[in-house]
């Protein structure tokens, strides 16, 4: 095939697929609760006069390690035992570079004892909101916990270096996406134990402030395609339903669809110098 019947045939199979155009992958905070069950102890900001949009957004703006957020408005008390699920509305988190979504929550630094005051929660993940993979955890240092680093509230917070809060990354999973994001407190295995390095009496449960994907992907039709076969895209990249990739091409006149790929269900991303547009491919 010459590369003139190549471009024809893949503007042709965009045309068919217009319907199932996507959104490119963006910064988004969550804006769905799938699940909430309050553990025991402290439930600020369960009320229906708060919640659940103190938990949708960006952190509070007021937090910073010294001085953590306490208003109802912008937390909420999940409770010691408590566990919450969200996620992205029509959407979900792909695994892109380094962290894929960050859990804010009110932990600070206590100035009498110098270190962090925490109140830990586990944390899984899963495609299908019944089957959870969770991050695994140490239960002495809490690595791999949420609710362990304070906030910078008026930092970016897609910016994890900025920003604060716990970062967790999907391939630490092995995993390529993910729908539903599964919060539940553990504070229990610092306040039953005062022994424990982060042992403080008052510990009354995780409180969530907010939680920002880095890597979200919004499925969505559309009755016309806004993409524009006439520009040249930079670069085009085509993962398979795992989220792997499988090819990659610099220019979209090279882009050869029938010889590259096999059977089968594909996502195709294409990017120039001032947009990002993806795909959903299916090969027959």
């Amino acid at each position: 095939m010459n590369k003139h019947k190549s471009f024809l045939f893949n503007i042709l199979i965009f045309i068919i697929l217009q319907n199932l155009i996507l959104s490119a992958q963006s910064n988004k905070f969550i804006d769905t609760v799938y699940y909430f069950k309050p553990g025991i102890g402290q439930n600020i900001g369960q009320s229906s006069d708060y919640y659940p949009l103190n938990i949708f957004g960006p952190p509070s703006p007021k937090a910073t390690p010294m001085i953590p957020e306490s208003s109802p408005s912008e937390i909420l008390s999940i409770g010691l035992g408590g566990e919450i699920i969200v996620g992205f509305k029509n959407s979900y988190l792909i695994d892109g570079d380094g962290v894929d979504f960050i859990i804010f929550e009110n932990a600070f630094i206590n100035p009498l004892k110098n270190k962090v005051f925490a109140e830990p929660a586990s944390v899984s993940v899963s495609e299908d909101g019944i089957n959870f993979i969770e991050f695994p955890f140490d239960t002495l240092t809490l690595l791999g916990c949420a609710g362990i680093t304070p906030t910078n509230g008026g930092a970016n917070p897609f910016d994890i270096n900025k920003s604060g809060g716990d970062g967790f990354d999907l391939s630490k999973l092995g995993i390529k996406k993910a729908k539903y994001i599964k919060i539940k407190d553990i504070s229990q295995i610092i306040k039953e134990n005062p022994e424990h390095p982060f042992y403080d009496p008052t510990i009354s449960g995780f409180d969530l402030d907010a939680v920002a994907g880095i890597y979200v992907v919004q499925e969505q039709t559309s009755v016309g395609s806004d993409i524009d076969f006439h520009k040249i895209y930079s670069s085009i990249k085509v993962y398979n339903y795992l989220g792997q990739l499988i090819c990659e091409f610099s220019n979209i006149a090279l882009f050869d669809l029938q010889n590259k790929l096999i059977q089968g269900n594909y996502f195709v991303v294409l990017f120039n110098f001032s947009e990002t547009k993806a795909i959903k491919l299916c090969i027959n």
